[in-house]
C-alpha cells in the first residue's frame, strides 16, 4: 500500500472512532481510492450489520467483490463476509482468484480451506488444505481438517491416514479420534477402544473434548455388541454435551407457534421460466434424507446440490432481518409481509446454478421442514419430499449422533421427544395448508421396497423412470453429511429397529413419544 493510502486510512480510522454517521462518512470518503475501496467497503459492511441493515450490508459486500483486489488476506475476509451473507457465488469467485490460489502463505490456504469446508465444498476445501500442508503448515488442526475433507470426498483410507497423523502430533486432539471411530465398523481385532479409554483418563472430566470421547466409545463398543458399557458412555456423553450447548426450549416453542400462525402475504408473482426445479428433501435428521438424496441424484436429469442454507438466508434478506442459519420466531413474523415471489426469485438466483444445466436439483437440508410452508408459497413449482422414520428409531439415531453445533435438543431423551412431537404436528399443519404439495416417504418402505417408493417419488417430481435410482451402486464422490460413510453402502435394512437394543434404557423417551399431547 502506498504511503498516501496508509495515511488516508489512518485519518479515516481516527474519524471513525467518533462512531455514528461520522464513521460511515469517514470510510465512504475512501471509496474513490482504488487501493482502499475494498477495505473501506468491508468496514461499511460491518457498520451496516451493527445497525441490522442486512440488505445494505449485502449490497456493500457485492460492490466490494466487483473491485479488482490482489491482497489474498483481504480476499479471504471479503469471501467470509460474502459467505455469511449468503452470497456463495461471489465468495467462491473471490477464493478462485489467482491472488489466493498462488499465495505462498500457508495460512491463506488453511483459511480458505476451512471456510470451504464449513460450506460443505469439501473437494475445493481439500485442494487448499493440502496446499497449506505442502507449504509447511503441519498443525494437528490442519491434519484433522484434511482428514475430514478426505472422508467427505470418499477417500476413507486417506482420511484415516491423516487423522492418525493428527493424533501423532497431538494425542489428545479428540475430534480426530471421534471421526476415526465413524470411518468403519469396528471389530475385536481393529478398534480404538483402549486408546479412547486412556485419553478419557488423561484429559480429565472437565475437558471440552470429553463428550467426543464418550460418543466415540459408545460407537465402537456398540459395534462390538458391548451394549451395557456402550450405553453408559452415551449417557455420560449426552450429559457432558448438554452442559456445553445452550438450548432455549421456550424459544423453540415460540418458533413452532409462530410457524403455525404464519400466512403468506399473497399469491407468488411469476418466477423465471428457465429456472431449474428444486426438489427439497426435508424431515428429521437421520430419517433417511441422505439415502433418498443418493437415489434421486443418480437420475440423469437431477443434480445433487447438497445441504443448502439459501432459503432461510434469502428469507432473512427479504425480511431485512439479521440472524443465524436457522429461522426464529421474529424472522417468521417479519416474513409475513414479504412478497413470496421475491423470495422465490432470490432463492433461485442463489441456488439454481448448482443444477449444472440439469432440469432438477436437490436441496437436502432436513431442517427445512420448519419452512416447508414458506417454500411451498414462494416456489409453486418446487417439489417437497418429507422423509419419515419410526419415531423411536429416528430419535435414538439423533441421540447417538454428536452434531457439531446444530440440534441442541438431541442431548436429552425428554427434550428430543418433545422436539419430535412438535415436528410431527408442524408437518401435519403444512400438509393441510398446502395439500398435495408435500409427499411423505417412509424410510422403512424405502429400504424394504426401493423401486416402488422411488417410482412414487419420481412421479411426484414429474420425472421419468430411471433404473439408475435403484441401481445398487455404492456412492462415490463427495457426500457432505453426517451419513457420509453409511450412504456409500448398498441399500439395506440393517438400521431398522436399532433402538430396540437399548429399549430398557430408552423407556423414558418411548413414553413421551407415545403421547400426542401439547407441551
Amino acid at each position: 500500500m502506498q504511503p498516501q493510502s496508509i495515511e488516508a486510512w489512518r485519518r479515516a480510522e481516527a474519524r471513525a472512532r467518533a462512531g455514528g454517521t461520522i464513521a460511515r462518512d469517514a470510510f465512504a470518503g475512501l471509496l474513490s481510492q482504488p487501493e482502499l475501496e475494498v477495505p473501506a467497503r468491508l468496514r461499511l459492511v460491518a457498520l451496516d450489520l451493527e445497525e441490522g441493515a442486512l440488505q445494505a450490508a449485502t449490497a456493500q459486500a457485492l460492490a466490494a467483490a466487483g473491485v479488482p483486489e490482489a491482497d489474498p488476506v483481504l480476499l479471504l475476509e471479503l469471501a467470509r463476509r460474502l459467505f455469511d451473507l449468503g452470497e456463495v457465488v461471489a465468495g467462491l469467485r473471490c477464493l478462485g482468484l489467482p491472488a489466493v490460489g498462488l499465495a505462498s502463505d500457508p495460512a491463506v490456504h488453511a483459511g480458505a480451506g476451512s471456510m470451504l469446508a464449513d460450506l460443505s465444498f469439501y473437494d475445493l476445501a481439500l485442494e487448499h488444505l493440502q496446499r497449506a500442508w505442502d507449504l509447511g503448515l503441519r498443525t494437528p488442526r490442519l491434519a484433522y481438517l484434511c482428514g475430514m475433507a478426505r472422508m467427505y470426498c470418499g477417500a476413507i483410507d486417506a482420511a484415516e491416514e491423516m487423522l492418525e497423523e493428527c493424533l501423532r502430533r497431538d494425542r489428545d486432539f479428540m475430534p480426530a479420534a471421534r471421526l476415526l471411530s465413524t470411518l468403519r465398523r469396528q471389530t475385536e481385532q481393529n478398534n480404538h477402544i483402549d486408546r479412547l479409554r486412556a485419553a478419557l483418563q488423561r484429559i480429565g472430566g472437565s475437558h471440552p473434548f470429553v463428550p467426543l470421547v464418550h460418543y466415540a466409545l459408545f460407537k465402537e463398543l456398540d459395534d462390538l455388541g458391548e451394549t451395557g458399557e456402550a450405553w453408559g458412555h452415551l449417557e455420560r456423553g449426552m450429559v457432558a454435551r448438554r452442559a456445553q450447548v445452550a438450548y432455549d426450549e421456550a424459544a423453540e416453542l415460540g418458533l413452532f407457534a409462530s410457524l403455525q400462525r404464519w400466512r403468506p402475504a399473497g399469491a407468488s408473482s411469476p418466477l423465471p421460466e428457465a429456472a431449474a426445479t428444486p426438489v427439497f428433501i426435508v424431515g428429521m435428521p437421520r430419517s433417511g434424507t441422505t439415502l433418498l438424496e443418493r437415489m434421486l441424484a443418480a437420475h440423469p436429469q437431477v443434480a445433487d446440490a447438497g445441504e443448502l442454507r439459501d432459503f432461510v438466508c434469502q428469507l432473512r434478506w427479504c425480511s431485512d432481518r439479521l440472524g443465524g442459519p436457522h429461522p426464529d420466531a421474529g424472522l417468521v413474523a417479519a416474513s409475513e409481509g414479504i412478497d413470496p415471489g421475491l423470495l422465490g426469485r432470490r432463492y433461485l438466483e442463489h441456488a439454481a446454478w448448482r443444477s449444472g444445466g440439469r432440469s432438477y436439483f436437490i436441496d437436502k437440508l432436513p431442517t427445512n421442514f420448519l419452512v416447508a410452508g414458506l417454500i411451498a408459497a414462494a416456489l409453486p413449482h418446487a417439489r417437497i419430499v418429507h422423509m419419515t422414520r419410526d419415531p423411536m428409531d429416528v430419535c435414538f439415531s439423533n441421540l447417538k449422533a454428536l452434531f457439531a453445533g446444530a440440534y441442541p435438543h438431541s442431548y436429552s431423551q425428554e427434550e428430543m421427544a418433545r422436539h419430535y412431537l412438535r415436528y410431527r404436528r408442524l408437518m401435519v399443519h403444512w400438509g393441510g395448508m398446502f395439500e398435495g404439495r408435500i409427499l411423505e416417504v417412509g424410510y422403512e418402505s424405502l429400504v424394504v421396497d426401493p423401486e416402488t417408493e422411488a417410482r412414487r417419488v419420481l412421479d411426484f417430481c414429474g420425472l421419468p423412470w430411471s433404473s439408475e435410482v435403484i441401481g445398487g451402486r455404492t456412492r462415490n464422490g463427495m457426500v457432505g453429511t453426517a451419513s457420509t460413510v453409511q450412504v456409500r453402502e448398498p441399500i439395506h435394512r440393517r438400521y431398522l429397529g436399532q433402538w430396540r437394543v437399548y429399549e430398557r434404557q430408552l423407556m423414558q423417551m418411548q413414553a413421551l413419544l407415545a403421547t400426542s399431547e401439547t407441551e
